[in-house]
């Protein structure tokens, strides 16, 4: 217990960290950078261009752009962010943090199941593959994982809203799936009917990031069990008699568990950036289609509120991801 404890304390530490190092480069990229290095007036969104110079230094006061960048604006930063008082959106005038939990439960739910059903259909995938290796079926796996991997994300996109969404409803009249957004209009209040037409409208979005983001971890996961399956002690359990199922089951499976979720962590940051692009080609009401619109309308306020919402999303996710480490590989508890 005093080494999983040691453990979990360590990854919290090192998670709170990650954190930190994200809200200061957003510190810099955004306030310090364009204000202070390029001349931005971050304020000229909020005023009439022919206002007296005085209503632009009380906006400023207000947004304690005047005060020293270090530690002033600084702590007020990191205070405001921590305590989620994001202000007010630039572009509708309503509290951000409003507009972010609005649209952060939709981003949770296609992130969280896209990254389950990745690791999924890698691990049934590699495991499969790396037991029939040499075969017609292996060679179709790894021809599948290399084109999911070299297909860009927003081209996949595109494939699958105009081969499932546009093309039936056009050619053959089927609404086979939604062309967009995350609700259909005029729904009746019964529960499970809103269920399954927002899963209905999750499905094509799912699918598209599950398609493009299965190949690399597949093909990992088949090159660690072709790896494991070579080892010493598997060589013993089949001169045992164990049967080959329960060897992929009971020893190869619990080897490799822990590499491919760790190769998932490190693919959270792509797979969240990804999001962006799917949420903006389906029309997802999520955050990262909302920061995308945030960025082309200057909405200053919304945009760091978004990044570091994410960056709090992804931290959170990675320490999920120790925990699971933790108990599939019980050695990481000593390190």
């Amino acid at each position: 217990m005093a080494g999983m404890g040691r453990y979990l304390l360590k990854r919290g530490i090192d998670r709170l960290v990650l954190i930190l190092t994200v809200v200061s480069l957003q510190f810099i990229l955004l306030r310090v950078v364009p204000v202070y290095v390029l001349g931005f007036d971050p304020t000229a969104f909020l005023i009439d261009p022919n206002s007296p110079p005085e209503v632009a230094n009380i906006l400023r006061r207000q947004y304690g752009i005047d005060e020293p960048v270090f530690p002033h604006q600084f702590a007020r930063y990191v205070l405001s962010l921590f305590t989620f008082q994001f202000g007010y959106s630039f572009a509708s005038g309503k509290p951000v943090i409003g507009e972010i939990m609005d649209r952060l439960p939709n981003t949770v739910a296609l992130d969280s199941l896209s990254m389950l059903s990745i690791w999924t259909i890698a691990l049934i995938a590699g495991l499969y593959a790396a037991r029939k290796r040499g075969s017609r079926m292996d060679s179709g796996i790894v021809v599948l994982a290399i084109w999911s991997y070299v297909m860009p994300a927003w081209l996949m996109g595109l494939i699958m809203l105009m081969g499932l969404a546009w093309a039936p409803q056009i050619v053959w009249g089927i609404k086979l799936f939604p062309i967009g957004g995350t609700t259909s209009p005029m729904l009746p209040p019964d529960l499970w009917i809103r269920l399954a037409d927002y899963l209905w409208h999750l499905s094509l979005p799912l699918m598209s990031v599950v398609i493009a983001g299965f190949g690399w971890l597949t093909y990992y996961m088949r090159s660690m069990t072709v790896s494991e399956l070579g080892q010493d002690y598997v060589v013993t359990a089949r001169a045992k008699g164990v049967k080959e199922a329960s060897i992929m089951r009971r020893h190869i499976l619990k080897s490799v568990s822990a590499p491919v979720l760790t190769v998932l962590a490190m693919q959270l940051p792509g797979l969240m950036a990804g999001g962006v692009i799917f949420e903006s080609i389906f029309s997802w009401y999520g955050m990262g289609r909302y920061m995308l619109q945030s960025i082309n309308s200057f909405d200053y306020p919304a945009v760091q509120a978004v990044l570091f919402m994410q960056g709090l999303v992804a931290a959170a996710s990675l320490y999920a991801l120790d925990i699971a480490i933790m108990y599939t590989d019980p050695r990481v508890r000593l390190r």
